[in-house]
């Protein structure tokens, strides 16, 4: 979209600052910051000149190209929007504001100034400039009414040397709890109103794991949920609400109700994603003991490494469950407070082929003490508290745009307090991937 003939205009009043501004400091130092590509000392030079009495139409237009270019477009486009009664900064002003409304994903906005730009400008340029972005808009619309809907579907087939999660010491020399599985997944987006960045959207998925002996393991779950996105201050905010089902064995396990508060920025190459999602769990008619609250809040950072693209996360679970009591005064804790950290490195080894590796660390420390009673009438109590590792790779090969094969090996490393939660356990799955 000629960046280059956009950043002479977005910095051009920058480059010709007249010499009566040039005598204050702050605002030198601004220019010579913003040339250096050291954007957010420019703004706190600019602001400083604004605070001390400078109100110029043209420190409002740098502080407004230093937003655009920190990608803070809807502070931004406040101080353009100050100079469109200014007859001098009129035009280059309305281009800049649209030019913010659209990269805040305010369309319908953008195209309203880029039009009065190309109709009424004086600059050539500057209409030309307007003209092209009419046309991206346009082709960007005649996308998006043609399909407002995405979805993907895979189906894979494994082997999963544990499927209970039994404790070690019951599977040496044996083959119990080993068995094969196939699994099918199937995501989809439907966009009820305006576009992927602001706008309301229909979204949902379903998953079944199947085993070929233990079929009382046999997981299946379906999910729908309504989301609200819209840009906030810079950030990319979704608010929304879902509600899923899970089933074990054809048996409901739970059904949960859960709010979801997302916010996503970027910061220069790097992304920041922070989420607030509280559920609420009933069981089924076996599984009272689910039923309760569980509080999740989550921090994810993405940027760029070497070659690879790296992630690091934490997730932070606080349960409030009914827990389990028993006819023998027996007492388990199903209210964990969960502590999660991870990273995961993705390598594109060619344009078809991508390899990713991660590792989840987990700490589990259940409410209230357990009793149990042995056979004997003997009463054990204890605190229990677990470690779990999980480490993968996943491959994925594009045969074509849309479909793709893959593959994953998981290792799982679950230490407790009680031996006889203890466990690990391998998987190892290929599938197909489908995009619709």
């Amino acid at each position: 979209m000629h960046k280059g003939l956009i950043g002479i205009l977005l910095a051009g009043a920058l480059a010709v600052a007249p010499a009566v501004l040039l005598a204050q400091p702050p605002l030198v130092e601004g220019i010579a910051a913003f040339r250096g590509g050291l954007y957010r000392k420019a703004l706190e030079l600019f602001e400083e000149e604004a605070r001390g009495g400078n109100d110029s139409a043209r420190l409002k237009y740098n502080i407004g190209v230093t937003l655009m270019k920190l990608r803070r477009y809807e502070e931004a486009g406040v101080y353009f929007q100050q100079l469109l009664q200014e007859p001098e900064w009129r035009d280059l002003a309305r281009y800049n504001f649209a030019l913010a409304a659209e990269r805040n994903n305010r369309r319908i906005i953008a195209a309203k100034h880029y039009r009065q730009v190309s109709e009424t400008s004086d600059s050539q340029k500057l209409r030309s400039l307007a003209a092209t972005r009419l046309n991206a808009l346009a082709a960007m619309s005649r996308r998006a009414g043609v399909k407002r809907w995405i979805g993907t579907a895979s189906l894979s087939a494994g082997r999963d040397d544990n499927a209970y999660a039994l404790q070690n010491a019951l599977l040496k020399g044996s083959s119990v709890g080993a068995d094969n599985f196939a699994e099918i997944f199937a995501w989809g987006q439907y966009q009820l109103e305006g576009i992927t960045a602001d706008g309301w959207r229909l979204h949902g998925y379903g998953y079944g794991r199947r085993y070929d002996e233990y079929d009382s393991l046999d997981l299946s779950s379906v999910s729908a949920a309504l989301s609200r996105d819209r840009r906030w201050r810079g950030w990319l905010a979704e608010v929304g609400v879902s509600t899923e089902f899970i089933f074990l064995g054809g048996q409901q396990v739970t059904r949960q109700v859960q709010l979801l508060g997302r916010l996503t920025r970027d910061f220069g190459p790097s992304n920041l994603t922070l989420a607030y999602i509280p559920g609420y769990y009933l069981g089924g008619d076996d599984y009272a003991y689910l039923d309760g609250w569980r509080q999740r809040f989550e921090v994810r950072w993405q940027r760029p490494l070497l070659a690879a693209q790296a992630r690091i996360f934490y997730r932070y679970d606080a349960n409030d469950r009914a827990d389990q009591v028993r006819d023998s005064a027996d007492y388990y804790s199903y209210s964990p407070l969960r502590h999660s950290f991870g990273g995961v490195l993705d390598w594109s080894l060619s344009g078809n082929w991508l390899v990713t590796t991660g590792v989840e660390y987990r700490s589990s420390a259940y409410d209230g003490a357990n009793r149990t009673t042995d056979i004997d009438g003997n009463v054990l109590t204890y605190r229990r508290e677990s470690d779990r590792l999980k480490s993968w790779l996943a491959t994925t090969f594009k045969l074509t745009p849309r479909l793709s094969l893959d593959g994953k090996f998981i290792v799982i490393d679950n230490e407790e307090s009680l031996d006889s939660y203890t466990y690990d356990k391998t998987e190892l799955s290929f599938g197909v991937r489908y995009i619709f």
